[in-house]
């Protein structure tokens, strides 16, 4: 399939993390989406089979998500060993690289993730990622929710490089 991209040609990449909810992956990744306008024409989801996290049913509802900003977008599971920091830094190393060379935007989404994914993901040079994304929310009695249903007051979608670089 052929996609002409917005942008001069270059692709919005989401590295998102998968720990053990799957709602808190799809809805950070709809509220990013909402607040910044960062729709991706690329997903991947770094899994590392937690408990609970199901790979393919993000991916389902991530596409599912999208069909309704009109994308198709091409998802990708990325398999990483379970509590090994450098097997998903290197993984997040890898994606990084590629499509930073050739000018994409990536943003990286660690809402979802475990400790071990969110640290593999922030230990690598982070030049040409444009965005860190978390959504938090004040209350887990919702957060088994679709991103819609859950009171607005209650969350917070943040941009932690824009937070904290000058």
């Amino acid at each position: 399939m052929i996609q002409f991209f917005e942008n001069g040609g270059k692709m919005k990449i989401l590295i998102t993390l998968l720990g053990r909810s799957v709602w808190g992956l799809v809805n950070s990744s709809w509220a990013s989406m909402r607040k910044y306008g960062f729709i991706p024409d690329r997903v991947h989801i770094i899994d590392a089979g937690t408990d609970g996290g199901d790979a393919e049913e993000a991916s389902r509802r991530l596409r599912i998500l999208l069909q309704g900003f009109n994308v198709d977008v091409d998802v990708s599971i990325e398999r990483v060993e379970a509590g090994n920091i450098g097997s998903v830094s290197s993984t997040i190393k890898r994606l990084i690289n590629k499509y930073r060379a050739d000018g994409h935007h990536i943003a990286i989404d660690v809402t979802s993730g475990t400790k071990d994914l969110v640290l593999g993901s922030l230990m690598n040079d982070l030049a040409g990622v444009d965005h860190i994304f978390y959504l938090r929310i004040d209350s887990l009695r919702n957060a088994d929710r679709p991103y819609i249903l859950i009171p607005v007051e209650g969350q917070h979608v943040i941009d932690v490089l824009a937070e904290v670089r000058p």
